[in-house]
């Protein structure tokens, strides 16, 4: 009688643990709310995370509390390399993926990193509404993924720990790690040294001294406060820091359609504001760096134009690897306003 009753409460309790990992839906059929849990590797302070909570609010509200969201920030769940595979396996519903960690499955999404290729905000958001948006869509899905919204996170800087960057001769025989593929093909060009570690692992690594600099976003560099041990940071415009929220595909695929409204409308808000605190918080992240002793520089015209030669092999290897598809995005993009 003893084991029949440990065996019941075994079995409860894995019941109710299948009934926690199984997602939405299936708590939805046992009319509880259910979950959505999203991987953040950003602090709580960064413009895309306080993006994430309006998405939250908006989502939880609009369908009265039968979604219910659970945000798990500065990499609690993966780093940044593992969520895509997570939330394509559906190890975890949701999550915040730098593009360029979908350029090991497909080069497409390598297009935000060409250096000189997108240079305002205005042109990567008309991108993304129009057929940028569409074409990473598609091979999005081909992944087994849905994007919800792409906040925008900032063009990509270079901090580093002991020199400026004034010109392209600095970058010589540093260490640098590299958030993507494109920007560690860029490295070399200039004649630095790439690595790629995990956000998570920049503030040890520069303390250490085993890298001499990073690739981030101004706003990342101040929320992470990885100045203090990178005090100088180059925000001459080295591609975009192209964001995007992704949900499971077939978990998107099964949602009932008046959650589907929801999530799509507080996507949209949530976009918006994301992107647009990063644009209007630029000017005082600037001044708040300098106030805290930070050296900022952007590239002269003599220095810019000696990066963009020295760089411009990255276009064309680029074309080479994500062929048809890749070639209509550059061709596209450069019609586009800057």
């Amino acid at each position: 009688m003893k084991k029949e009753t440990i065996a019941k409460g075994v079995a409860t309790a894995l019941l109710g643990a299948a009934l926690f990992f199984a997602g939405p839906l299936s708590r939805a059929d046992a009319q509880t709310p259910g979950l959505l849990r999203i991987s953040n590797q950003l602090p709580a302070s960064a413009a895309v995370t306080r993006g994430l909570e309006l998405w939250k609010q908006k989502v939880e509200a609009g369908t009265g509390h039968k979604l219910k969201v659970e945000i798990y920030n500065n990499s609690q769940l993966y780093k940044d390399s593992e969520v895509f595979p997570a939330v394509q396996n559906h190890s975890v519903d949701m999550g915040l993926v730098i593009s360029a960690q979908f350029a090991a499955y497909d080069p497409v999404f390598s297009i935000f990193d060409l250096p000189g290729l997108i240079q305002s905000y205005d042109q990567v958001k008309a991108a993304l509404k129009g057929e940028l948006g569409k074409v990473l869509t598609k091979h999005l899905h081909a992944l087994g993924v849905h994007p919800l919204y792409w906040p925008q996170q900032g063009f990509s800087a270079v901090a580093t720990t002991k020199v400026a960057l004034n010109t392209p001769k600095d970058f010589k025989r540093l260490k640098l790690r590299a958030h993507s593929k494109e920007l560690a093909r860029m490295f070399q060009l200039l004649g630095a040294s790439p690595t790629v570690i995990a956000s998570s692992e920049v503030t040890t690594a520069a303390s250490r001294g085993t890298i001499d600099g990073f690739s981030t976003s101004l706003s990342s560099y101040r929320s992470r406060k990885w100045f203090e041990n990178a005090p100088y940071i180059n925000h001459s415009g080295f591609g975009v820091i192209g964001a995007v929220i992704i949900i499971n595909k077939d978990l998107w695929d099964k949602m009932p359609a008046d959650q589907k409204a929801v999530i799509e409308a507080a996507s949209k808000e949530a976009e918006t504001f994301s992107t647009d605190t990063v644009i209007s918080e630029e000017g005082a992240i600037l001044k708040e760096l300098a106030d805290k002793g930070v050296k900022a520089n952007v590239f002269d015209h003599a220095a810019m134009e000696s990066f963009v030669k020295l760089t411009a092999p990255m276009r064309k290897e680029y074309v080479n690897a994500a062929g048809k598809d890749g070639k209509a995005l550059v061709d596209y993009i450069q019609t586009l306003k800057h």
